[in-house]
């Protein structure tokens, strides 16, 4: 494996990348509503999936795309704490959502481009982003060794932290992106695990997508603010009250269970994978 090429590959990445994120800024968007912006997030979105897929394929990892339902199956299971998680949260807040509004504010097709969104763009966007593209160039250039894979779950789960300063907006409170920031470091990383056990990145992205719908249906569709008031809706989820600590314990608590999924008896089968590739 020519670990050099993988580096350059990694500095070039991080160039496009911030190259493409100004030139999409600059272009003017489809209009102030609500629909708008989840239009605007959506093609932009899909534009960083496509950049993502295409280097990926340039530099050989085009295994990292595969797909079987088998893998998907073992993701359920391997994440099995992550998914109860995500069923809970769509079962409660629809429970909360049809006592106190009866049906959501948000019309039906909005719903519809809402959902899509959320999955083109917090679902594969950032698992694309983040487990697709560095995760997989960090453990070509390092290696397949057990420290290689752990340093390359590390970085993508703390950049992971990072794009969700993102959502930052003047003249709002900014602890509550703050506490996202934490939160999702720790997230990120059982992300990374769970896409080490599985090698399923389409999994991993749909239930990533799922997990931020099943929070957003009582806070976004329900009550119909989309996704502009992402502060406010981290602050009600966790309870305003010390919310940084909060963050903590969910990346702790993350984190733990990540470790737990790539110990050494599972690791160790990963690596012999990854070798065979």
């Amino acid at each position: 494996m020519n670990k050099t090429k993988y580096w350059i590959g990694i500095i070039l990445f991080v160039v496009v990348y911030f190259a493409s994120v100004i030139l999409l800024s600059i272009i003017p968007s489809t209009g102030d509503g609500m629909v708008d912006y989840m239009v605007d997030y959506m093609i932009q979105s899909i534009i960083g999936v496509a950049i993502y897929i295409v280097f990926l394929l340039a530099f050989g990892l085009k295994k990292s795309l595969r797909f079987s339902l088998k893998s998907c199956g073992e993701g359920l299971v391997i994440g099995g704490t992550f998914t109860a998680w995500t069923v809970f949260n769509i079962v409660f807040y629809m429970i909360k959502g049809i006592r106190e509004y009866g049906t959501p504010l948000m019309e039906i097709k909005n719903i519809i481009i809402f959902s899509i969104a959320i999955t083109i763009g917090a679902g594969m966007g950032e698992e694309f982003l983040t487990r697709g593209v560095l995760f997989n160039f960090f453990k070509s250039a390092i290696g397949n060794t057990k420290a290689g894979i752990i340093i390359s779950m590390i970085i993508p789960s703390i950049v992971f932290g990072l794009v969700h300063l993102t959502n930052l907006k003047p003249g709002c409170d900014p602890t509550p992106i703050y506490t996202q920031v934490i939160y999702a470091i720790g997230i990120g990383f059982f992300f990374n695990a769970l896409y080490v056990r599985c090698g399923n990145i389409w999994f991993c992205s749909l239930l990533h997508a799922a997990f931020d719908l099943s929070v957003m249906i009582y806070f976004c569709i329900f009550r119909n603010i989309g996704i502009k008031g992402i502060g406010s809706v981290v602050a009600e989820w966790l309870g305003y009250d010390a919310l940084i600590l909060k963050g903590i314990a969910i990346t702790v608590v993350s984190v733990a269970i990540g470790l737990f999924l790539i110990r050494d008896s599972k690791l160790q089968k990963c690596i012999e994978r990854y070798e065979n590739e």
